[in-house]
């Protein structure tokens, strides 16, 4: 009977023990966190801190701590997405990491009218923001560039040069306004080349 009570206990457990590593991976971000520098995920499970792979270990679905050597970095998702990141280290010290972009976390809205990833509201008319702001093929296609983008940065460890080359490509894509005839085919087609860029560039999807 014992025996029988100890083999389903074992089976129990194996059952479980999948569970733990199923669950969610903290989101792709990029913080600062004083000292200790930055802190970046690539929303796949993996963490680095100050440029350095962080051991993850997952706690629940909203909460997680990444350790690099002496440093401990919490990581938690709040209700609407985005996340709360802090930090302790050597010496009793400790603090609360900041974000390094001005990025919303929060999942886009499930309707034909979500916007982009940018305010529409002080955009110029009949600018290529505009255009992207009254269509919704356009809007989805900046909300998937940005989340790729995110992901990107995640792994480059924040890289300026990557930003800088984004700065570079927004410039281009609002060059589409040239295209009088054909402007949204245009602003479709920078979208695309763009996100195949950073797809073969940086293998995020």
């Amino acid at each position: 009977m014992k025996r029988l009570k100890m083999t389903r206990l074992m089976m129990l457990a194996l059952a479980l023990t999948p569970l733990t590593s199923m669950a969610a991976s903290p989101l792709a971000f990029n913080f600062s966190c004083a000292s200790i520098g930055g802190v970046n995920s690539d929303g796949k499970g993996n963490v680095w801190i100050d440029g350095a792979k962080a051991t993850v270990k997952a706690f629940n679905e909203n909460y997680w701590e990444a350790t690099s050597g002496k440093n401990t970095v919490s990581i938690s998702r709040n209700d609407d997405g985005n996340p709360d990141v802090s930090w302790t280290g050597p010496n009793r010290q400790h603090g609360v990491c900041l974000p390094e972009d001005n990025i919303d976390y929060s999942p886009a809205k499930k309707s034909t009218n979500a916007g982009p990833s940018y305010s529409c509201s002080a955009v110029q008319k009949g600018s290529a923001e505009d255009i992207i702001c009254q269509s919704p093929s356009l809007s989805a296609m900046d909300l998937k560039l940005n989340e790729i983008f995110k992901q990107a940065l995640a792994k480059s460890n924040n890289d300026p040069m990557l930003k800088a080359e984004q700065r570079g490509w927004i410039k281009g894509r609002n060059e589409c306004w040239k295209e009088k005839d054909n402007e949204p085919a245009c602003i479709a087609r920078s979208y695309n080349e763009r996100m195949t860029e950073l797809h073969n560039k940086w293998g995020v999807k």
